[in-house]
């Protein structure tokens, strides 16, 4: 979203030029195995073709978010070495795969404007999951019928406008504000995230489906704070540094956090009832979360955290710079954590979700 309070220039001016070439997104470091779901009462997920014992901390494996290696527990297999990950309770033990959605229009304007895909997330969970975990994408206007809303544990609204930028915004019908509703209170998880233009019209639809959870966004617009400069500089963005690790209901949300990329977005009207993970500027809320029925519900104010450069560093004017060493975005950011969280808070009851790597925090 567009805004002078940066020392830098802003990466969503329209006229700035793409500097660098997105390289091909790679995560060599982090493969995820999978979101499962084991049915089985006592049954848990484990490596099939043998190996370390669950729970011993063997090497290219690890115990993430379990709690040993006793019945329930949950085991994560390197998909690297050729294994896949299954569940060990026979026949009553049922693991369909964890089906994600992403509906609205990508963002336009990353750190290497028209050059840097929001698509790192994506793929990130289809290409690393072994078929374990599936993502979808729906940027055409789509109906939100109790039919379609079934096929998702969890949905991601981005840009819900024909253009994420300049709109026309959706609308959504009674019965379908009713469906998501009903959709969340009975199970399904939502992350929400904004800051996709200067136009303060985006938070309309986006208001539409939460504003059943009592969390909505407004327009006013919350530009982040820097707690490192030179970090600043190198990754374009500001940072998110301000977790609260003293409730326990958000625990999850900011579990293993240090630092993310924060450009701009909207501010959050975070009821009572709610769950503040993180704030930025002083006290504004910019991570909210909070479980409404059984459902979950998270609202962030910015959509920096979608694009491959916050990831990767791909694209960054500064990623050769001999200065930014030790301060680009896949050295100083926790992205991987930080959507694993949320995916994971949004949606407990995806019991194996797991990531292998020693930066994951379960």
């Amino acid at each position: 979203m567009q805004t002078t309070r940066h020392p830098y220039p802003s990466s969503h001016d329209r006229a700035r030029p793409s500097l660098f070439d997105v390289h091909p997104f790679r995560l060599a470091s982090l493969v995820l195995a999978g979101s499962l779901l084991c049915g089985a009462t006592g049954a848990g997920c484990a490596r099939v073709n043998g190996g370390d014992s669950p729970g011993t901390g063997g090497s290219g494996y690890g115990w993430i978010g379990g709690s040993g290696g006793g019945p329930g527990g949950k085991f994560a297999a390197d998909s690297g070495l050729g294994d896949t990950v299954s569940c060990n309770g026979g026949d009553a033990c049922m693991c369909p795969p964890f089906r994600l959605a992403v509906v609205g229009k990508p963002g336009k304007w990353g750190a290497n404007s028209g050059g840097d895909p929001d698509t790192a997330l994506q793929d990130w969970l289809n290409s690393n999951s072994a078929g374990t975990a599936q993502v979808d994408n729906f940027t055409a206007r789509t109906k939100l019928t109790p039919e379609f809303l079934a096929r998702y544990n969890v949905i991601i609204l981005a840009g819900l406008a024909d253009d994420s930028n300049n709109g026309p915004w959706w609308t959504f019908s009674a019965d379908e504000v009713a469906a998501f509703s009903a959709w969340v209170q009975n199970g399904g998880g939502v992350i929400s995230l904004s800051g996709y233009t200067g136009n303060g019209g985006e938070i309309a639809p986006v208001n539409q489906l939460i504003q059943f959870s009592g969390i909505t966004y407004n327009q006013d617009t919350v530009s982040g704070t820097c707690s490192d400069a030179q970090t600043c500089s190198c990754t374009e963005s500001n940072t998110v540094s301000d977790w609260n690790r003293t409730d326990p209901a958000i625990a999850q949300l900011v579990s293993g956090m240090t630092l993310v990329g924060f450009r701009s977005g909207r501010g959050i009207v975070a009821p009572s009832d709610s769950h503040v993970a993180a704030t930025a500027e002083g006290t504004r809320p910019v991570l909210v979360g909070k479980a409404v029925g059984a459902g979950r519900v998270i609202v962030y104010s910015d959509e920096w955290v979608t694009y491959t450069s916050q990831w990767t560093g791909a694209g960054l004017p500064g990623v050769n710079d001999p200065n930014c060493a030790g301060h680009l975005p896949q050295e100083k950011y926790q992205m991987a954590q930080f959507w694993y969280n949320l995916i994971r808070w949004a949606q407990p009851s995806a019991t194996c979700f797991m990531i292998v790597g020693p930066v994951i925090i379960g």
